[in-house]
C-alpha cells in the first residue's frame, strides 16, 4: 500500500517542489545525495541526520522560554515504510554522511542505545544509586527503535511509565522516580541530559504511537518516509563525508527568529482562548522550532535563523503527509479488520440460526409422525416441542410446506398441519 503519493504535483507548495528542498542549502544536498549514494530514503536520512546533531549538543543548550519556560532541544523521529524499506540502512548511511566534532575538531561520540522501560530511561543517564551530589552517569544519548512492535510491546506492559517518561524526555524534564531506598532511587534533574529518538515505523503497525494521541505522544514525532520514488536508475557514487564542527557551546537559550516567536505566541492565544486547534499539531510549532535548531545545529552556527525556521516548516510539512498517510492506512486496515470480523460474525449467526432453523423442522416432522400426528394445529405443535424449537416455527412450517413434506390447512382460529405421506 503506497503511504505516500509522492509525485511533484503531489509535494508542490507555493510553486515548489521537493527536489529544490534538498537544494536550498549544500549540507541538505549532500545528504541527499549520500543517501541516494547508499540506496537509502533521503528523508528518513536526515532525520537520523538531525537526530544525532540534537544529540551532540551539551543539555544546558536551551530554547527560549517563549512559552513557559525554556524548553529542550530533544527531539524525536518517526521513519516510517514497509518491513525491510530501509531504517537501519537510513541510520547507517546518516553516522557516514555527517561527522559532528567539537570546536577543537574533536569527534563527539554519543552512545546510540535501545529504549527499554521508564525506569531504564533515568537509569540511563544516572544509575540508581548515584550519589545526590554527583553528577549525571552520562549527559546525552540517542536512543534508537528499529521496529514499532517493540515500542509497542513496551508500551503495552502492566504499569508501564514508558510513555509518560517519553513525554518529559522530549521536554527535558526531571525524569525517574523518587524511591524510598536510595540504592533504586534514580532522579534526573530537568535539562541536565540531551536525548533524541528514532523508531521504525511499519505503517499498519503503528496504532501504539497513535493510541497516544490524547496524552500528546503521536505530536512529539517529526514523521518521515524511509522510501525515495525518486531514486535514480544508476546509483551515483556517494560523495566524502561532511564534517560538521560545533560553536564553543556555553550553556543559554538560543535566540531564535521574531517570526518564530511571533507565529508561536499566536497559536498559545488560540489555545487559551479555546478555538478550534487540531490536537495532532498541539506540538507542531515546537517540534517546528527544534527542526530548525537542528538545521542549524548541521550548518554549524549558534543562532536559528529565519531559514531555519522556513526550512523547518517545510520539513513540517511532509511530515504532516506521512503522518496522516499513515493514520489514514493504519484506519483503513482496522475498518478492513472490524468489517473482516462483522462478516465472520454474520456468516457464524447465519450458520447457527440455519443449523437451529433445522432442528425445528426435524422436531416438527417428528411430532406429526408420531402418536399425536399425523395433523396438529399450529398452536399445539407451539405447545408440545421443545422450547429450544419455538423461536424458529414459523420458519419450520414454511420450510416443510415450499418442500411439499406438510400442508397448511386454514381453519378457523388458526392453521392444522398435515403430513402429506403420513406413516
Amino acid at each position: 500500500m503506497m503511504l505516500v503519493d509522492y509525485t511533484n504535483a503531489a509535494l508542490e507548495r507555493n510553486g515548489e517542489t521537493e527536489e529544490e528542498f534538498w537544494d536550498k542549502r549544500p549540507v541538505l544536498g549532500h545528504v541527499r545525495d549520500f543517501a541516494r549514494a547508499r540506496m537509502c530514503g533521503p528523508w528518513s536520512t536526515l532525520g537520523v541526520v538531525l537526530a544525532r546533531a540534537v544529540a551532540s549538543v551539551p543539555p544546558d543548550v536551551r530554547l527560549p522560554a517563549t512559552v513557559g519556560g525554556p524548553m529542550s532541544l530533544n527531539l524525536f523521529f518517526a521513519l516510517v515504510g514497509p518491513s525491510g524499506a530501509g531504517k537501519g540502512a537510513s541510520e547507517s548511511a546518516a553516522c557516514d554522511a555527517v561527522e559532528f566534532v567539537d570546536y577543537l575538531g574533536r569527534p563527539i561520540e554519543v552512545p546510540v542505545l535501545p529504549l527499554g522501560s521508564g525506569e531504564g530511561i533515568s537509569r540511563t543517564f544516572r544509575p540508581a544509586g548515584t550519589a545526590d551530589d554527583a553528577g549525571n552517569h552520562i549527559d546525552r544519548a540517542l536512543f534508537s527503535v528499529p521496529e514499532i512492535d517493540t515500542l509497542s510491546s513496551l508500551l503495552g506492559r502492566q504499569g508501564s511509565t514508558l510513555e509518560g517518561e517519553l513525554r518529559k524526555l522530549y521536554s527535558g524534564e526531571a525524569l525517574g522516580f523518587t524511591n524510598a531506598q536510595k540504592a533504586t532511587r534514580s532522579v534526573v534533574p530537568a535539562h541536565s541530559y540531551r536525548a533524541a529518538l528514532t523508531v521504525g515505523v511499519q505503517p499498519l503497525r503503528a496504532e501504539a504511537l497513535f493510541a497516544g494521541a490524547d496524552g500528546g505522544t503521536t505530536q512529539r514525532f517529526v514523521w518521515l518516509d524511509v522510501r525515495d520514488p525518486d531514486a535514480p536508475d544508476i546509483t551515483p557514487a556517494a560523495p566524502a563525508p561532511l564534517e560538521v564542527r560545533a560553536p564553543a557551546w556555553k550553556p543559554c537559550a538560543l535566540e531564535i527568529p521574531e517570526v518564530a516567536r511571533h507565529t508561536i505566541r499566536r497559536n498559545r492565544i488560540a489555545q487559551l482562548r479555546g478555538e478550534d486547534v487540531d490536537p495532532l499539531n498541539g506540538h507542531a510549532l515546537l517540534c517546528r522550532l527544534k527542526v530548525a535548531a537542528a538545521l542549524m545545529i548541521l550548518e554549524g552556527r549558534s543562532v536559528v535563523n529565519e531559514q531555519d525556521w522556513a526550512l523547518a516548516g517545510e520539513v513540517m510539512v511532509f511530515s504532516n503527509q506521512t503522518r496522516t498517510a499513515t493514520q489514514q492506512a493504519l484506519n483503513e486496515r482496522i475498518t478492513q479488520a472490524h468489517r473482516a470480523r462483522g462478516i465472520a460474525v454474520v456468516a457464524r449467526d447465519e450458520a447457527e440460526g440455519e443449523t437451529r432453523r433445522g432442528k425445528a423442522r426435524e422436531a416438527v416432522s417428528k411430532l406429526l409422525r408420531g402418536k399425536h400426528g399425523p395433523e396438529l394445529s399450529a398452536s399445539e405443535i407451539r405447545r408440545k416441542v421443545n422450547m429450544m424449537h419455538r423461536n424458529f416455527l414459523e420458519d419450520a412450517f414454511e420450510d416443510l410446506t415450499d418442500s411439499g413434506a406438510i400442508v397448511g390447512i386454514e381453519v378457523p382460529g388458526g392453521t392444522r398441519y398435515k403430513l402429506t405421506e403420513p406413516c
